[in-house]
């Protein structure tokens, strides 16, 4: 019987004083062993690159759409050249184009940023009459106070209105994430229905990911969505689930271009600027 190599049994170990130790130490994978699926904790959080590499134009796709099942079957992205935003909703992807067209998307994509998880349901509330999305997120700030988590928020509602936003395709050379923001296209809509697709990250995030929740917003027929700027749900309109995520796996580029990067910039204020704007005239006022 081959003995396991050092590096093997160290690994085991490894995996042993956390918790997490397999019942045998599995043989040596041969050229021909196919690589098994990606076992995750339904808790996990997996993100696909870091936001300031977004920030600062690496719109190349990093991870296949075809693999995203992998990793969860809830989430928020974009997709390859920064080609509108990504919605991951029960296991299906979904592109909001910068004209506003919702599309199931081409497995043959892929993202360049994404955090996605399996939705383990930890609990639900019914979700309050909100006039905007800053009180949307106060609220649950104090309904969910696990400051230091992140998780995964799904509300489905019928929204009284709700304002989104979406970006064009881009090519290269890409142009920096807060240039390309204003020539984003803005949209309004009334008494809709749908699904609020939320993951709220963490303050300690900063230059990773979006530190609060970055929320994505899927009608029921799948012909409105978008990146939510605003919003308002009236009384008894809406029910919240969420998920707390205690597993966070990151997933990095080895590219050269990634490795020429300088993403411990602080990038804080032009990240709220592309959260948060609703055009040329937010820019304007923000320039001031």
């Amino acid at each position: 019987m081959r003995r396991p190599s050092i590096r093997r049994a160290a690994a085991w170990l490894l995996l042993s004083i956390s918790g997490c130790a397999p019942t045998a130490i599995p043989p040596a994978e041969s050229a021909t062993t196919p690589r098994p699926s990606v076992d995750i904790d339904r808790d996990q959080i997996t993100q696909v690159s870091v936001i300031n590499a977004l920030m600062l134009g690496q719109y190349d796709g990093q991870l296949p759409i075809a693999d995203l099942h992998q990793y969860g079957d809830f989430g928020v992205g974009t997709l390859d050249h920064l080609d509108g935003e990504l919605i991951v909703l029960d296991g299906k992807a979904y592109q909001v184009r910068g004209d506003g067209a919702v599309l199931q998307v081409d497995p043959a994509r892929s993202t360049p940023f994404v955090v996605i998880t399996p939705f383990d349901q930890d609990g639900t509330f019914p979700c309050p009459k909100v006039d905007s999305l800053s009180a949307l997120d106060a609220h649950l700030a104090t309904a969910l106070p696990q400051q230091n988590n992140f998780v995964a928020i799904r509300i489905e509602a019928r929204v009284a209105s709700i304002t989104m936003r979406s970006v064009p395709r881009q090519e290269p050379p890409y142009r920096p994430l807060s240039e390309v923001a204003k020539g984003q296209s803005v949209w309004t809509r009334q008494k809709v229905s749908g699904t609020f697709i939320g993951i709220r990250s963490p303050s300690w995030v900063d230059g990773l990911n979006v530190p609060g929740t970055h929320w994505h917003f899927l009608s029921n027929d799948h012909t409105i969505g978008g990146h939510v700027l605003d919003c308002q749900i009236g009384e008894g309109q809406g029910q919240v689930r969420y998920d707390v995520c205690g597993d966070w796996h990151l997933k990095l580029s080895e590219s050269t271009q990634f490795n020429a990067l300088d993403i411990g910039r602080d990038l804080r204020r032009d990240l709220k600027r592309v959260e948060s704007s609703r055009g040329p005239a937010d820019e304007s006022e923000n320039a001031k």
